[in-house]
């Protein structure tokens, strides 16, 4: 029986170091375009996963496609999460516009 995947896998905010004055949340589930369009549907999620031999060390990597519902846009929440004998240490996020330009690291949960 197979799990359908939703953007609740996803949490609310990822994180940015502020260096010494501690970390800033920023909205993960908002469109990403000039809208801010807070009304988002997944569209396909893809996983990929690599192990790195000898070192317990696992790769997984995870796209959201989703689409504003307010201005009809897709983009992509690439997810990067490293895992460490069987724990996950830590996710990177980079959103991806609709024509494959990555826009960049957008933070870290």
């Amino acid at each position: 029986m197979s799990q359908e995947s939703t953007l609740d896998e996803l949490p609310e905010e990822v994180f940015v170091a502020l260096g010494r004055r501690g970390m800033e949340g920023i909205p993960l589930k908002e469109c990403t375009y000039d809208c801010k369009g807070a009304e988002l549907t997944l569209v396909e999620k893809t996983t990929n996963s690599s192990n790195l031999e000898g070192k317990g060390e696992e790769q997984v990597v995870e796209d959201y496609r989703v689409k504003c519902t307010t201005c009809n846009r897709e983009f992509t929440i690439h997810c990067e999460s490293r895992y460490f004998d069987g724990e996950r240490f830590d996710t990177k996020v980079n959103i991806i516009d609709d024509s494959g330009k990555d826009l960049g690291w957008l933070g870290s949960y």
